[in-house]
């Protein structure tokens, strides 16, 4: 099969209708440690995915049993293809040589139909779930059944490992962590940035990198029209890193997803679109129990920060000043930050985060745009509990005075449009934590006028809440929630 040829994908009205995607074989060679996946619509488009799971740092390379690494690399297969099915969505996708039981089709008809909620509601799409079919049954024992599992692998560790996104929240894990006194490493995924470089230096732990190198004509296709939009980027890493928890003999695998994650930006029809999906408890406990059914039994993957919102998250980073300088939650810096960022990374929307205009930079945009709502979101919840000072030396200025961002801020709060579809925690979040800086600004501004942000607040916010409704607000947003994953062994 060759690839077909870009010139016949330029359609002047339409783009080509794909009848199946099908799931090809992954490869794996344990010299590089690189894994290989690939995919096609209908033997016609073809495209190929690289893992590189290589280290040169202190990672020993567990004896690998090839069952056990086909089964991983298999599942890492379906969810990576996410990627390429959404530019034509298809109502079959095919499974070359393999397999699935009733209840893991299930499960990956809710990853791809919830992962691909965003997607659906941005291009105006009805939502769907694809059906699963294989080409061979039995498969030649490559699958499950009901009555046999196969490729199951254990633990001889108690290590974690920590996913590195250098924001706030991955940061206050890796020191909930140390508390904890658990022998741990931090891992991240993707292209390499000097943020994560710079965060880890002041961490102290030996870091394991795992490289995804996309297929370049996915971003072609992007450019002739087809179908671009938000994929489930952590539920494909999960699946990632219970492959590398099996190469590199890790226990645990400890997120940084917070309460704020389970609740949605809109819905459509029946269904709740929610651009953390991915991150949310619904599905930390869906993958958790299908890890344990199909790929580990006493490998756990949870999230350490889950019974707390954003903004209590928040007071707990900003005791850790050491981290002030060096870490950013601003998605647009990857691309900034990245000596490799002509080769888009998977992000907030789809495959690609747009880079900041050179002329929008501030004086801190290696770090921050200071312009998309996770900045907006970021700088509101950490405001009142920094400095002014604290608050030049991380984003440079204060964005409360920046009237450009009057609409961002009435979405954060919930006054007009819906929640942005990034990383941001709820409406009710940001109207706290207004209303704390409000209360705060006295002693740790050095000026007496009203900030531009701060007065829409104080005109469309403060009028309709009482005393009362503020309080209850604290208490329900700055408590730590039970409703959580955590291994009863672990415990803060």
């Amino acid at each position: 099969m060759s690839r077909y040829p870009l010139s016949v994908l330029r359609f002047t009205s339409f783009m080509k209708q794909f009848k199946q995607f099908h799931i090809l074989e992954h490869t794996f060679d344990p010299q590089t440690m690189k894994g290989k996946f690939s995919y096609t619509f209908d033997d016609e488009v073809n495209f190929t995915e690289i893992i590189d799971f290589w280290n040169n740092l202190e990672f020993k390379i567990q004896n690998l049993e090839l069952k056990i690494l086909d089964n991983l690399l298999f599942h890492l297969s379906i969810a990576l293809g996410i990627s390429y099915y959404k530019l034509s969505p298809t109502a079959n996708i095919k499974l070359q040589n393999w397999t699935l039981n009733e209840d893991q089709i299930f499960f990956w008809k809710q990853f791809y139909i919830n992962g691909l909620g965003e997607f659906f509601f941005t291009n105006n799409l009805k939502p769907f779930a694809p059906e699963f079919i294989s080409n061979c049954s039995p498969c030649e024992g490559r699958g499950t059944s009901h009555s046999e599992v196969v490729g199951l692998f254990s633990s001889s560790t108690n290590k974690a490992l920590v996913p590195l996104g250098g924001g706030k929240d991955s940061l206050v894990s890796v020191e909930l962590i140390k508390k904890l006194g658990i022998s741990f490493n931090t891992c991240t995924f993707g292209k390499d940035k000097p943020l994560y470089t710079q965060v880890n230096d002041i961490i102290h732990t030996p870091r394991l990198f795992i490289s995804r190198e996309l297929d370049p004509l996915l971003f072609a296709m992007n450019k002739e029209g087809y179908y671009n939009g938000h994929v489930p980027i952590s539920g494909i890493i999960a699946f990632v890193l219970v492959t590398a928890a099996y190469l590199y003999d890790y226990k645990y695998i400890v997120m940084s997803n917070e309460k704020s994650a389970n609740e949605g930006n809109t819905e459509i029809d029946w269904m709740v679109i929610n651009h953390q999906r991915s991150k949310s408890l619904e599905f930390e406990k869906a993958f958790d129990t299908y890890v344990q059914k199909y790929l580990s039994p006493d490998l756990k993957y949870f999230s350490i920060l889950r019974g707390m919102y954003e903004i209590k998250i928040a007071k707990e980073f900003a005791q850790h000043p050491q981290y002030f300088s060096a870490f950013s939650s601003c998605n647009r810096n990857f691309h900034i930050l990245s000596p490799l960022s002509s080769v888009p990374q998977s992000g907030a929307k789809g495959d690609a985060e747009p880079m900041a205009k050179q002329g929008d930079l501030s004086p801190h945009s290696e770090l921050w745009c200071n312009h998309c709502p996770k900045c907006a979101f970021v700088y509101s919840i950490l405001r009142p509990r920094i400095t002014h000072k604290q608050t030049l030396q991380i984003f440079g200025k204060e964005l409360y005075e920046d009237a450009s961002l009057e609409q961002l801020f009435k979405e954060l709060l919930g006054i007009s449009g819906i929640k942005p579809f990034e990383c941001v925690g709820t409406n009710e979040e940001v109207i706290l934590a207004m209303r704390k800086y409000r209360i705060n600004s006295a002693n740790r501004e050095p000026r007496t006028a009203t900030p531009y942000i701060m007065k829409i607040f104080e005109s469309e916010i403060l009028p309709k809440m009482t005393e009362s409704d503020l309080q209850k607000l604290e208490e329900k947003l700055m408590r730590i929630y039970p409703e959580n994953n955590i291994p009863p062994e672990i415990t803060f």
